[in-house]
């Protein structure tokens, strides 16, 4: 998969799409991963969110229908997916800092966020370490929000995660541990995190049994490609490995993404903050 002309694609896709419904789907197929990942690839690549993006774009145009072709406001507000002219305006006046309206006197400032284009840069030289591993089925016992891929607030990773991360431990780390499913708290074993198909869940290894108010989750057999990052966790760290992932080693490792399986984040048990800690993201792939 050439990502560049993927993401190159993503922008050219969007900007054809502005005043139409635009699938996720779509846009991630064409750099070649998941929803989940593209998300997190593109807010790091671009530093926003997909969705804010495309907000901006709208907006951007929305100004130059109002300004320069004299499109009624409640036509504009239709045309960039609004349901009413007072949201509309309120999201406006957010972007622009002035009111539809006052967009069309003589005069007035506007700001203009124009459509992206994506170049390769080169960056200094970090080795990433990764590993293969083949891997049966196995399931994960955890929780899962059941997204839509196609929903704008479903691009933006951490509202997703977030909740989920805290549920889990707010409600099930003392629980799996008293239950005797585990020998020490949730947080001193391996936690799993995935998407695929629209749900995302995050649990840890199935141990046979299922809490109330949790699900079973089967990960398939699969080959994978285990990358071992060090140090922090969450923004921006993930993205930008995501996104190394993608740019750097898929190009040239000779493997395609596999998209029977999820790929999953490891964060092994102990403190996240100790020098030595490392997670890892596990990508499943074909080989040719």
């Amino acid at each position: 998969m050439d990502w560049l002309k993927g993401m190159n694609d993503v922008a050219g896709y969007i900007e054809s799409h502005l005043n139409q419904r635009l699938s996720y789907r779509i846009m991630a197929g064409m750099v070649g991963c998941s929803v989940y990942e593209f998300s997190r690839i593109f807010s790091f690549m671009t530093g926003m969110p997909v969705s804010e993006y495309i907000r901006r774009r709208r907006l951007s145009q929305a100004a130059l229908d109002l300004q320069q072709r004299q499109v009624k406001v409640i036509d504009a507000a239709l045309r960039y997916g609004y349901d009413s002219p007072t949201a509309f305006a309120r999201a406006f006046r957010e972007l622009h800092g002035v009111t539809p309206s006052q967009a069309r006197r003589p005069g007035v400032i506007l700001k203009t966020y124009p459509p992206l284009s994506f170049q390769l840069t080169i960056q200094g030289v970090s080795p990433m370490e990764f590993r293969m591993e083949h891997t049966e089925e196995f399931k994960i016992v955890g929780l899962v929000d059941r997204g839509n891929p196609d929903c704008q607030d479903y691009m933006d990773s951490e509202p997703v995660l977030g909740p989920l991360w805290r549920r889990f431990m707010e409600e099930y780390d003392s629980r799996l541990y008293e239950e005797g499913l585990y020998t020490s708290p949730f947080w001193q074993v391996a936690a799993y995190s995935y998407e695929l198909d629209g749900k995302t869940a995050i649990g840890a290894e199935y141990k046979g049994k299922c809490p109330q108010g949790m699900e079973l989750c089967t990960v398939p057999a699969a080959q994978w490609a285990v990358f071992s990052f060090p140090g922090p966790t969450g923004n921006p760290h993930v993205p930008r490995a995501y996104a190394r992932i993608l740019t750097e080693w898929f190009p040239k490792s000779g493997c395609h993404r596999d998209e029977s399986a999820p790929n999953l984040e490891v964060f092994p048990g102990g403190d996240i903050n100790a020098p030595d800690y490392r997670w890892e993201i596990w990508m499943p792939v074909k080989m040719g």
